[in-house]
């Protein structure tokens, strides 16, 4: 219903902060709180929703930017790939729209995440924006790759080497939990309550809560994850501080986990 309700009215809205406010609710909705099994109709409906939107707005417009970034982020079937992959080429133009080097990673993580791009490609990009920037664009993208390797070494880097910077720690950090990879995501479950602890005592204050806070398991939505977290709180002496973000961590799968068991309920 309130996918239905943003798709309904969004066309209408023509402040940019309120359309970027409500794209990111809309996903969250899909990504947390909704019906597993109606999930990917929800992301359907949103990928073309903003396809049709990104090709409609005034051309060269911030809403049109804005349209474009979540479609990328949504784009899943073999039609809408192309699109992305064309926007990266230069095959495929919109009136208006500038492919600029933001933007540029944000299609490529798209089409890594889902394996439509490789290792190579990552390079390619870095080699066109060998910034500070880009070196952080590329720690991500490389994290997002969809193979149990590839998260293992983004793990590693995060995690054990002392000598990643914080800002290339945090951007690794946010290519390692996504919503479509769940399942090879699953072990590192444990992996973080082995290691959180541990990391909060050893590694500097900003470094530590990058950790705590990025690499918790909150994007899987299951009993076993608010277990997990009261089980290391109630056999451990846990930081008030640590203790606090784990809990903040849990009580947002708890409400997942009562949003998809209402909707579900509703099917």
């Amino acid at each position: 219903d309130y996918v239905a309700t943003v798709l309904g009215g969004i066309a209408g809205e023509s402040d940019i902060g309120v359309v970027q406010s409500l794209l990111r609710q809309a996903q969250s909705a899909v990504t947390l709180f909704a019906d597993p099994a109606w999930a990917p109709i929800g992301r359907a409906s949103l990928a073309a929703a903003a396809h049709d939107a990104l090709r409609a707005a005034e051309p060269g417009s911030d809403l049109q930017l804005a349209w474009t970034r979540a479609f990328a982020t949504l784009a899943r079937s073999p039609e809408q790939l192309a699109v992305l992959r064309g926007l990266l080429d230069g095959s495929t133009r919109v009136d208006g729209l500038s492919v600029d080097t933001d933007l540029r990673w944000h299609l490529l993580g798209r089409l890594v995440a889902l394996g439509e791009a490789a290792e190579d490609d990552i390079d390619a990009e870095l080699a066109r924006d060998s910034t500070s920037a880009g070196q952080r664009q590329a720690a991500t993208t490389r994290a997002l790759r969809p193979t149990a390797k590839a998260k293992e070494q983004a793990w590693q880097r995060a995690v054990e080497d002392s000598t990643v910077p914080n800002a290339v720690q945090s951007a690794v950090i946010r290519g390692i939990w996504h919503a479509e990879q769940l399942d090879l995501l699953a072990p590192y479950v444990d992996r973080y309550f082995e290691v959180v602890g541990r990391v909060w005592q050893d590694r500097p204050g900003e470094l530590a809560q990058n950790v705590a806070v990025g690499l918790y398991p909150s994007l899987l939505v299951d009993r076993s994850v608010v277990e997990r977290t009261d089980a290391y709180l109630a056999s451990h002496e846990v930081p008030a501080p640590l203790a606090r973000l784990l809990l903040e961590g849990r009580d947002g799968v708890a409400r997942s986990l009562r949003a998809r068991e209402r909707d579900t309920s509703q099917h």
